[in-house]
């Protein structure tokens, strides 16, 4: 019973060293994207007002890099749904989840 917590937590603690390390790495695309420091993007950032100059073609073409970055389709559906950066990396996590990661 133990060892069944044990490895649950261990577990949590890699699922979320890997949402960090996703994190990390849409911040640093998004930040060649724009060619600025974008290290202040946080979770609950929101990707129309947080990003300087990003306008709604500006966020089409971000998304179109990324998913070259990420190898995932971001479909028009999606796009509108997209508000904040938690939004973005649970549906980059989702997406590489269902194809297989990505680098």
């Amino acid at each position: 019973m133990q060892d069944e917590k044990q490895e649950e937590q261990q577990g949590e603690k890699q699922d979320a060293t890997q949402d960090q390390e996703l994190f990390a790495r849409i911040v640093g695309h998004i930040g060649e994207f724009v060619e600025r420091d974008v290290s202040y993007l946080t979770p609950q950032s929101n990707l129309g007002t947080s990003i300087e100059g990003m306008s709604s073609l500006k966020m089409i073409e971000l998304l179109l890099y990324l998913e070259d970055c990420f190898s995932v389709d971001f479909d028009e559906s999606v796009m509108e749904k997209l508000e904040t950066m938690q939004d973005l990396e649970s549906y980059i996590r989702e997406a590489q989840d269902v194809s297989g990661p990505q680098a």
